[in-house]
């Protein structure tokens, strides 16, 4: 019986390492291999720019929360106050979230006085330094660093224009539930 014993203790004792030995190798093998694992987003597009918040306003100041800004080179008419609309409606529907988070747009001229769906919202208005032909009139996503994460294009019809709303909300609380920073 003993001898059945120390073998047993013995098969215990080798289960034991292996249970910490695997995941350890997994790792530094996924780590050596540079494995990333998916990126997934929930339907905006994750910007590589070099472009920072501070290089695109004049007045940078404003830099200490998460932002929501809606980018046009021009007025603002009916397709730029739509998409501003359901800019707000995300930022609503963000809840106690709202105070991470500000709304606003960017522009190289003044938009229309505040509409009646900016009420009760602390909407930015940033003049742009000079006219950004490839971010014009879509919505960003930017750090409180100043780094612009991602980048939606509001077109379409308008359950588009919602299910692309939706998506936005999606990866902006997926943003601030993993955020250490603002």
């Amino acid at each position: 019986m003993s001898e059945q014993n120390k073998t047993r203790k013995n098969a215990q004792l080798v289960f034991m390492v292996l249970a910490f030995l695997i995941p350890v190798i997994a790792a530094k093998i996924l780590l050596a291999s540079n494995y990333k694992g998916e990126v997934k987003t929930y339907g905006g597009e994750l910007l590589n720019m070099d472009l920072t918040y501070q290089e695109l306003v004049e007045d940078p100041s404003l830099m200490r929360d998460w932002q929501l800004m809606y980018v046009t080179n021009q007025g603002c008419e009916k397709n730029c106050q739509d998409q501003l609309y359901y800019v707000t409606q995300t930022y609503r529907a963000l809840g106690r979230l709202q105070s991470r988070v500000r709304v606003g747009s960017l522009t190289t001229s003044t938009l229309l006085t505040s509409p009646q769906y900016l009420s009760g919202i602390d909407f930015t208005q940033q003049t742009l330094k000079k006219a950004v032909t490839d971010l014009e009139d879509s919505v960003l996503i930017i750090d409180p660093l100043g780094k612009l994460v991602m980048r939606y294009q509001l077109s379409g019809s308008k359950q588009q224009r919602l299910k692309k709303s939706h998506d936005m909300l999606l990866d902006i609380k997926r943003l601030l539930k993993l955020s250490r920073i603002g």
